[in-house]
C-alpha cells in the first residue's frame, strides 16, 4: 500500500473565545463506538505493546486500536482544551513512501516518521520558518509502536514534544516556554499557526496516513500528569526531576554557563538553567544583629536532597562545626559571630535528606 504521508497533528480552535472547556478525554477504543472520531475503524485483532515509558495506559488489555487509512479526526465534545493542555497517545509508526507533506492550514504542530525512519516535528524553528525538523536520531521500525506526547503552553505559543516519555531536545527547540536563547537545545517548539483564535486552544486531533492509534488522552492541565515511571532514574538523577525542567534524559549535559552537568546541578539542588555555582557568594557582618550574613545561591526544592551551610573555626571542619539547613530559594544565612579574634570558615554541602 502506498503511503504518501503519515502524521498526527493538532488543529486550532475554531470556536468563539470564551467557550467552556471540555472535560479530560480518554479513549482506549475498547467499546464498540469510535465517537467522537470521524474516519478510522476499530481493529478486529488483538494488539499488544509493552515497555513504553510515559503515562499509565488507560486500558491494560489493549485489545482494540483505531486503524487509520487516509485520515481520522478526533473532536471531543463539550468545548476546547485551552491554556496548558496535553495530548498523549500511542501511535504505530508507519514509514511513508514519499517525503512528508505540509499539514493542512491551521495546524498548530504535527509529529511524523519520515522516510529515514526518524520522527520529525512540524513547527516553526528559531528563525520563524515552518517546516519538518528531526526530533532525534532514533530510527523506528515500520509498524513499531511509540508513545507521542504533546504538552502545550498557549500563552507562549509553544509545545513540548516527547517520544516514549522523554522530552525531545533539539536545536530547533527552546529550553522552556519563555527562553529566547538560540544557542541552547530544548524540547519546547514554536507552534505554527499564527491565527489569534486558532492559537489559543486544542479543538481537534488529526491522524493522517496508514497507521493505528490507541490509548488517547487529551487533558486540560498538562501538570496533572506524571510522565516518567515511578522511581525511574538516570545515573542517579530521578526522571521526575528531569521532567520538571523538560530535560532529555542526559545527565552529562550542561545548560548554563557554570560548566556543571545536569547530574551535578541535581546533586547541589540547583536549577540547571540558573548560571549559579554551588559556592558561598559573600560574607558580611551585620553589627546591628551581631550576626555574620552569608550569601548563597538560591537552591530549588529537590525531593530527597537538601542543602546545609556549615561554619567552623577549623578550616578542615573536623571539629566545632555548626550546621544550618538551607530552605529552597534562600539567598542569605545568618549565623552567630565568632568570639573576638577567632577565624570563621564557611562551606556549602548538599546531601540526602
Amino acid at each position: 500500500m502506498k503511503r504518501t504521508k503519515n502524521f498526527l497533528g493538532v488543529a486550532g480552535c475554531l470556536l468563539a473565545a470564551g467557550s467552556l472547556c471540555a472535560a479530560d478525554y480518554t479513549e482506549s477504543f475498547e467499546n464498540a463506538s469510535v465517537s467522537p472520531w470521524t474516519g478510522g475503524e476499530l481493529s478486529e485483532t488483538t494488539y499488544s505493546y509493552a515497555g513504553i515509558t510515559g503515562l499509565p495506559l488507560p486500558n491494560a488489555n489493549h485489545t482494540k486500536v483505531l486503524l487509520v487509512e487516509g485520515d481520522a479526526t478526533c473532536t471531543p465534545t463539550g468545548g476546547t482544551f485551552a491554556g496548558k493542555p496535553m495530548v498523549d497517545m500511542m501511535v504505530q509508526a508507519a514509514l511513508p513512501d514519499d517525503a512528508l507533506e505540509t499539514p493542512e492550514e491551521g495546524a498548530h504542530i504535527a509529529v511524523a516518521v519520515d522516510t529515514n525512519c526518524i520522527f520529525n516535528v512540524y513547527c516553526k524553528n528559531k528563525s520563524n520558518e515552518a517546516g519538518w525538523y528531526p526530533l532525534s536520531s532514533t530510527k523506528y521500525a515500520d509498524g513499531a509502536w511509540a508513545r507521542v506526547s504533546l504538552l502545550f503552553d498557549y500563552a507562549n505559543k509553544r509545545c513540548q514534544v516527547r517520544l516514549d516519555g522523554q522530552p525531545m531536545m533539539t536545536a530547533n527547540g527552546y529550553l522552556d516556554e519563555t527562553t529566547t536563547d538560540t544557542t541552547k537545545s530544548g524540547a519546547w517548539y514554536n507552534l505554527v499557526s499564527t491565527d489569534t483564535t486558532a492559537s489559543t486552544a486544542v479543538s481537534n486531533l488529526k491522524v493522517v496516513g496508514c497507521t493505528a492509534v490507541d490509548d488517547v488522552v487529551i487533558a486540560e492541565d498538562k501538570d496533572a500528569y506524571v510522565y516518567a515511571t515511578d522511581g525511574a532514574a538516570v545515573s542517579g538523577v530521578p526522571c521526575a526531576w528531569l521532567d520538571q525542567y523538560g530535560l532529555g534524559w542526559n545527565t552529562n549535559a550542561t545548560y548554563d554557563n557554570t560548566g556543571m552537568t545536569v547530574a551535578q546541578k541535581y546533586d547541589a539542588c540547583l536549577s540547571p538553567f540558573d548560571d549559579q555555582k554551588f559556592e558561598v557568594k559573600s560574607v558580611t557582618v551585620d553589627t546591628t544583629k551581631n550576626k555574620t550574613v552569608v550569601g548563597i545561591p538560591a537552591t530549588v526544592d529537590t525531593v530527597g536532597r537538601k542543602v546545609v551551610l556549615q561554619s567552623s573555626a577549623d578550616s578542615t571542619f573536623a571539629t566545632g562545626t555548626t550546621t544550618t539547613d538551607v530552605a529552597a530559594g534562600q539567598e542569605t544565612v545568618e549565623v552567630s559571630l565568632p568570639t573576638a579574634g577567632a577565624v570563621q570558615y564557611f562551606r556549602l554541602r548538599a546531601m540526602d535528606k
